[in-house]
């Protein structure tokens, strides 16, 4: 990577970070782009240069955590059903989401947002939707709506598992196991 590179990493990584504390410590509609760029140390100009808005932040890692399940659902295990592939394809989504630290650095007013009912957020959902489906019917052969309601239906239990988990100060790992066990639960109707 070149240092042009490396220094465009940082300064994302810079205004990433003064984000999530910023919601977290005054909460998101109180917090502006132009005190998350003074507290990157940047200006207002090259956040905008990073992301189109300010709740651009909250969905920084998205599709990368979406490579992620497309490329397990892609390289799915001799006999493994699609069930437990899709699962086992959440389960390195979150892992991932985890080491990249992002859940737990919003866990504030900030996750508690309504991420769904914004154009955008709509728009980035049926995104990965469409590609976890896509990714799922080219592995497995399966029908493309059976495809979606299996990945609607572990988005739902992830989701909700996660928010209430977070909600309850439960620790990193015990979210993670029980996020897992929802997902599971959630497929377990679509279990040859």
């Amino acid at each position: 990577m070149s240092l042009r590179e490396r220094k465009k990493q940082q300064t994302r990584q810079a205004l990433m970070d003064a984000a999530g504390r910023l919601f977290d410590e005054q909460g998101y509609e109180a917090t502006t782009v132009d005190q998350i760029a003074a507290a990157a140390g940047v200006s207002p100009r090259t956040f905008f240069t990073y992301f189109r808005h300010k709740a651009d932040v909250l969905h920084t890692h998205s599709e990368e955590r979406v490579d992620v399940g497309v490329a397990a659902v892609l390289a799915g295990r001799p006999g493994e059903n699609p069930a437990e592939l899709l699962a086992r394809a959440f389960d390195e989504m979150l892992a991932e989401s985890w080491t990249l630290g992002l859940a737990p650095g919003l866990v504030g007013e900030a996750y508690e947002l309504p991420i769904f009912s914004p154009r955008a957020s709509l728009d980035r959902s049926n995104r990965r939707m469409e590609r976890l489906a896509g990714a799922l019917v080219s592995a497995c052969g399966i029908e493309r709506m059976t495809a979606f309601a299996m990945v609607g239906a572990a988005i739902g239990a992830v989701s909700g598992t996660a928010a209430v988990s977070m909600s309850e100060g439960r620790p990193d790992e015990e979210t993670l196991a029980l996020t897992s066990r929802a997902c599971r639960q959630a497929l377990a109707g679509f279990t040859p």
